[in-house]
């Protein structure tokens, strides 16, 4: 994708983007540090998860991509505490405390969640990596220029992350190979699906949120929570159906509406 030299939406829309925090309004600064924080807490967050896998799947392709996908966390998540460390004394507190939260501790709930088996961690990959692709969309032509630029690499990682859980869901489903290789089949697969469906929708937050209108006011984010959200149901309900298993209840489960 090519990236603006201007603003291209909300209230300082044809303004040129912004480069450092000594340029920002104090809101804006506020808002977008605490979205770069998130974005980076989950990075973090999702290695811890996905690390003790790493060695587990049942195919060596499993293996190697479950690397590939912790590796792309890390990297995604030292380049947000980059960012981070930007904002002066304040960053800087915020991305050492990232390097030191364990499991329970971590902002999102969804990444304070184990992985208790070969389908969980597919069922994540498939549902929770697309929320991050959806959420990294909204951040492409992003206002704050240096957020804008790495969603040039960090989009397409997302996006593989999510193929690769979309894709082994499809086997557990389908393909009696990897089944028998996973030692599971259809009912795990859907178990997954359970799982994760409830948390990824919170994952979007609230639906009512000052935070989040002002983040589209500023031209930092694309869209807000719930248009967010309901971009990722059409999206993973159509790939869900189109799998074979069942969408579940979207009110089943919450923590957030």
């Amino acid at each position: 994708m090519s990236i603006s030299r201007n603003v291209m939406w909300g209230e300082m829309k044809g303004m040129r983007k912004i480069e450092t925090a000594e340029q920002m309004p104090a809101e804006y600064r506020q808002t977008l540090l605490k979205i770069v924080y998130a974005l980076a807490s989950t990075e973090f967050a999702s290695v811890e998860q996905h690390q003790a896998w790493i060695n587990r799947g049942p195919t060596a392709e499993d293996r190697y991509i479950q690397s590939q996908i912790s590796a792309d966390e890390a990297h995604q998540g030292f380049i947000d505490s980059r960012l981070l460390r930007g904002f002066g004394p304040e960053g800087e507190a915020l991305a050492e405390k990232l390097l030191v939260l364990k499991m329970g501790e971590h902002p999102l709930h969804a990444f304070n969640v184990p992985f208790e088996s070969w389908p969980d961690v597919c069922g994540f990959c498939f549902l929770l990596d697309h929320v991050a692709w959806h959420h990294l969309l909204a951040f492409e032509d992003s206002s704050f220029a240096p957020l804008a630029r790495e969603m040039t690499t960090m989009v397409h990682e997302e996006r593989f992350h999510a193929s690769f859980g979309a894709r082994r869901i499809r086997d557990l489903v389908h393909d009696a190979r990897y089944q028998e290789l996973a030692s599971a089949g259809p009912a795990e697969a859907q178990k997954a699906v359970d799982k994760w469906y409830p948390h990824a929708l919170d994952t979007f937050g609230a639906a009512k949120s000052k935070f989040s209108d002002l983040a589209v006011a500023y031209g930092i984010r694309r869209w807000g929570n719930e248009e967010l959200r309901q971009k990722w149901k059409a999206d993973l309900d159509r790939q869900i159906v189109a799998i074979g298993l069942r969408v579940p209840d979207a009110n089943a489960g919450r923590r957030i509406q």
